[in-house]
């Protein structure tokens, strides 16, 4: 088993899901932290499982509660300046 193959199965043993397909994982992106002199490593757990898991959809603002919203934030710039 190499690195790669065991990393891959200590992330399914974390993030273990029971209806899991398959897993994957790449290195997303790598820098460097000069304030704590440490190398910062981003990688991308993907997961497929059996079944669907769909998610509520968004709706959108109405032009009114957008103007709403605008008004409030105006209200409050001017009660601060005061």
């Amino acid at each position: 088993m190499n690195k790669s193959t065991q990393l891959l199965a200590m992330l399914d043993r974390v993030f273990g899901l029971p209806n899991k397909i398959r897993s994957t994982f790449r290195k997303h992106s790598q820098d460097f932290d000069e304030k704590t002199n440490e190398h910062v490593i981003l990688i991308e757990y993907r997961v497929s499982v059996k079944g669907t898991m769909k998610s509520a959809p968004r709706r959108k603002q109405q032009p009114n509660q957008m103007a709403m919203i605008q008004q409030l934030l105006a209200q409050q710039n001017q009660s601060k300046k005061k």
